[in-house]
């Protein structure tokens, strides 16, 4: 998979840290876009909920405890396990790939995206991953991450909170 990164948001001028502190973060953010692909082609569940937090995922001004997550996205009827994994619970637009996983398999040039997302708890933002290719819309929302004792965990971006 060819990685892409976005240019992040402009930093307040003269301020190189910070881009520094993307540039740095972005990169990581590619190797773990590599991971999850991978996951997700190989349906690893256990995979995916293990970056979940225990304290699960905000969702607007709820939290979804990740036990919910899990079962969600082991449900073949759920909308998330469909985003991920395909199914009934979220039926893809005619003539897009059915799922993440559908995507990565059908999907000829694979790029990452990586973008940060404004949040007041930190200068340099929420770096937030998507993967495109050409003339195809990608299932669900962009990954968004936040780091915790030195990992990457999902934030609220795993269903479409609002």
């Amino acid at each position: 998979m060819p990685p892409a990164r976005s240019d992040p948001p402009a930093a307040p001028a003269g301020d190189s840290s910070i881009d520094h502190q993307r540039a740095e973060i972005a990169d990581q953010m590619i190797r773990l876009g590599a991971r999850i692909q991978h996951e997700v082609e190989a349906v690893n569940v256990a995979a995916l909920v293990a970056r979940v937090p225990a304290d699960g995922l905000r969702c607007g001004g709820q939290v979804v405890p990740r036990s919910r997550v899990e079962h969600d996205l082991r449900s073949e009827g759920s909308w998330l396990h469909g985003v991920f994994f395909g199914g009934p619970g979220a039926p893809a637009p005619r003539g897009q790939p059915a799922s993440l996983k559908a995507f990565f398999a059908t999907a000829r040039e694979i790029a990452v995206l990586v973008q940060f997302r404004a949040d007041p708890r930190s200068a340099v933002g929420v770096p937030c991953l998507d993967f495109r290719a050409k003339g195809t819309v990608t299932p669900g929302a962009p990954l968004c991450f936040e780091s915790r004792a030195g990992q990457w965990w999902f934030t609220e971006s795993l269903y479409p909170c609002q």
